[in-house]
């Protein structure tokens, strides 16, 4: 025969996370599944998604690295390596409530916002995809901030 027990030890041992930190662990998960998204675009068929014009602006405006970009496939291990694999890693150290996540979220924040100033700046010009990333990167290191500011979280 089990008796029950009134308190939760999984409930007591990981308190609920506070909304700044839900809100890094959505931007964290959302902002690193777009990069593995992307990254997928970019190997299995970027004809087929309409990239082929990108990869000659990288290759024009980008002199130091352009000679090396014949495919996507640079581009996709830079996208999955400096974006997705930091937002998941973000991802884990909030779930994990560590007390460098806040810090790694604005991290992210700051990475995402830096890595679409270049494309908008440099390579691609102004279209809708950076411009929506650049909103989800400020909205992320904001947030971040705000955590930042609120001080260490909860242990």
């Amino acid at each position: 025969m089990r008796i029950m027990t009134s308190t939760n030890s999984t409930q007591s041992a990981h308190p609920r996370l506070p909304a700044l930190a839900r809100w890094a662990l959505f931007w964290t998960l959302f902002i690193g599944a777009g990069a593995l998204l992307g990254v997928g675009m970019m190997w299995i068929n970027p004809d087929a998604f309409g990239m082929a014009p990108l990869l000659w602006q990288m290759q024009d405006h980008l002199p130091l690295i352009g000679g090396w970009i014949a495919s996507f496939a640079l581009p996709g291990v830079f996208l999955l390596v400096v974006i997705g694999v930091p937002n998941f890693v973000g991802a884990v150290l909030i779930w994990r409530r560590h007390k460098i996540a806040p810090w790694w979220a604005m991290a992210c924040g700051i990475i995402l916002v830096c890595w679409i100033l270049l494309q908008l700046l440099v390579v691609f010009g102004p279209n809708p995809t950076s411009v929506v990333y650049l909103v989800f990167g400020l909205a992320q290191l904001v947030m971040a901030a705000f955590w930042v500011r609120q001080g260490p979280p909860p242990i």
